[in-house]
Parts: C-alpha cells; sequence; structure tokens
C-alpha cells in the first residue's frame, strides 16, 4: 500500500495512476488518489470542520473563503458526520474519527480511494456502518482495500487480489477464484419425497459428480463446473411426485478460498 501512494519506493517495477508514474509525476499522480492508512492522520485538538479545512490547504484546493464552509459541509452529508462539524476529533468515538478520516479522503474528489485495514478496533455495529459508507461512496470512487479480517473483504469487495510472498497469486470474484481452484460446484437442495429415489434421480442428472443425503430432505449435489445443473433439476422434478422446497449454490467462505490458494502455492513452490 505505501509503495502504491508513493510513501515507499518500489525497488523495482512501476506504479501508475491514472497514467501518470507515482515516483517522476508524484504531485500530478497523487491528485487522484485519497490514503487512508491503518492509524488514521487526524488531529485531536482540531474540531472536524478545522480538520477538513486543513486537509483542504494540503491539498492545495482554492475555494473562496464564503464558499469552504458550504464546501465543508457537503463533505461531512456524504459521510454522515455532519452533526460532528464543531466537535473536537479527540471527543469523537473510534467509528466517528474513522469517518471523519474518511470525509477527509474526499477533499479534491480522488478518483481513487485507499485504505489500509479501515475496519480494525471497529465494534460490529460500527463495522455494519462503515461497511455501507464504503458501499456507497464505490459508485462514485475506485475502492482498494486492504485486510486481514477476509469476511470483511468478501462483504465489500467485488474483486480480490490475493499476495503470497509478495507475489499476487490469484486474481477475481470469489465465485472466479472458486471456479479455478476446483472442477466442480455444490448444489444444496430440499425436496420432500422417498429419499432413496431422489438419490437416484439426483445422481442421474448431467454432469452431476456425487450426491450426498444430510437427512430431513436436504442434499448435496456436487457437479462439473460446467454444467448449471439447476434448470435440468426444476425440468425432471416437475412431473413427479416429489417437491422442491429449496435450490441454492453452496457459498464457499473467503478464509476457505484464501487457505486453499496459499496451500496451492506453497505445494508448487516446493
Amino acid at each position: 500500500m505505501k509503495i502504491l501512494t508513493g510513501c515507499l519506493a518500489a525497488t523495482e517495477g512501476e506504479v501508475r495512476i491514472a497514467g501518470h508514474d507515482i515516483f517522476e509525476e508524484a504531485q500530478e499522480a497523487k491528485k487522484h488518489i485519497g490514503y487512508l492508512p491503518e492509524v488514521p492522520p487526524l488531529y485531536m485538538d482540531m474540531t472536524v470542520a478545522e480538520q477538513l479545512e486543513f486537509a483542504c490547504e494540503l491539498r492545495g484546493l482554492r475555494i473562496k473563503k464564503s464558499l469552504l464552509r458550504a464546501y465543508i459541509d457537503n463533505l461531512c452529508a456524504r459521510t454522515q458526520v455532519s452533526d460532528t462539524r464543531d466537535r473536537l476529533i479527540r471527543n469523537l468515538s473510534k467509528g466517528y474519527r474513522q469517518r471523519v478520516a474518511v470525509t477527509q479522503l474526499l477533499v479534491g474528489d480522488p478518483e481513487i480511494l485507499i485504505l489500509d485495514e479501515p475496519t480494525v478496533g471497529l465494534d460490529p455495529r460500527q463495522i455494519r456502518e462503515f461497511r455501507a459508507l464504503l458501499s456507497g461512496l464505490s459508485r462514485e470512487h475506485t475502492i482498494i482495500l486492504s485486510s486481514h479480517i477476509l469476511s470483511e473483504i468478501s462483504s465489500i469487495c467485488d474483486r480480490i487480489l490475493v499476495f503470497y510472498e509478495g507475489m499476487l497469486i490469484a486474481d477475481g470474484h470469489p465465485q472466479q477464484l472458486q471456479e479455478q481452484l476446483s472442477n466442480c460446484r455444490v448444489l444444496e437442495v430440499e425436496i420432500r419425497g422417498d429419499a432413496e429415489g431422489i438419490v437416484s434421480l439426483l445422481r442421474n442428472l448431467p454432469d452431476v459428480l456425487t450426491v450426498k443425503e444430510q437427512g430431513s430432505g436436504f442434499y448435496q449435489v456436487s457437479h462439473r463446473v460446467s454444467t448449471d445443473i439447476r434448470s435440468a433439476l426444476y425440468r425432471t422434478l416437475r412431473p413427479t411426485e416429489y417437491e422442491l422446497m429449496m435450490m441454492k449454490p453452496e457459498e464457499i467462505s473467503l478464509e476457505s478460498l484464501y487457505l486453499r490458494i496459499t496451500e496451492n502455492e506453497q505445494e508448487t513452490t516446493k
């Protein structure tokens, strides 16, 4: 993250932001990014408004004093910190300080927001609120987020990059990563009727690999990635006495994906 934002020089390779080299054209490149490190750069003895005014000065924004208040009010409204505008930052909760830090990122309206471990230290309610905040901002900005809390990544991000010992080893949506690691998918179904007959019917569907009876009418059907068996299952069940109650693809956790990806990488480097 430090290399990406120009805080640390790279020993090789290059980073380009909006076509500008982050080291050769640092000033121009950094106009396009907002960076939030793990420890937010906030001054505890400033009010929220003073902190944002200071950020405007650092960004070199030329805003008339008569318009500056309205500009800051607009920023505060976007991140829902308007009610803290005149409060000292030291008196804010951890969650609100993090919101103020994100508000500061928006000064200058950069296209790219880069956040390093942004939910560390937040309680469950604050994390949920912060997710909603990032979700709203993602409609107008590209957000790059790093975190070791993998459940957080899967709930926020629509593209995931996995690094292992400094190397990029996987890139894609969680579903794409799963397909890269496996030749099968799992469909969870609930069907009412004779279990023996249902198992036989499921096994005869195209490209089904295994069928596991879970009890109480639930089954796990493993099938090839290349085939979506849901339509075939529905058509097959329709003329029978069996009653389809539920059908959904199994969701694999990002933690499981990460472990499988890194284990595969360890095997290939032995």
